[in-house]
């Protein structure tokens, strides 16, 4: 399964994800932003402070997104 290595917030709530395959994946979460969801991250300092654990990436506790939602978000756009 694939992992999480890295997670690095850039501007305008972009979200570079960096995996252990080598691959990378950019969450643009700018237009989820009004969602009940995703709001808290609406925040800059907050978003900024995104983590990984490598099967999650998590803004404390309040919002997570598995490795699976960051391959359906990209799907999204």
């Amino acid at each position: 399964m694939t992992r999480i290595l890295k997670v690095i917030p850039r501007e305008n709530y972009l979200l570079d994800v960096q995996l252990d395959n080598g691959h990378s994946v950019i969450l643009n979460l700018k237009s989820r932003l009004g969602t009940v969801r995703f709001g808290m991250i609406s925040d800059i300092d907050l978003f900024q402070r995104a983590t990984t654990d490598g099967s999650y990436i998590r803004w404390g506790n309040k919002i997570e997104i598995s490795v699976n939602e960051v391959f359906q978000l990209a799907q999204k756009g």
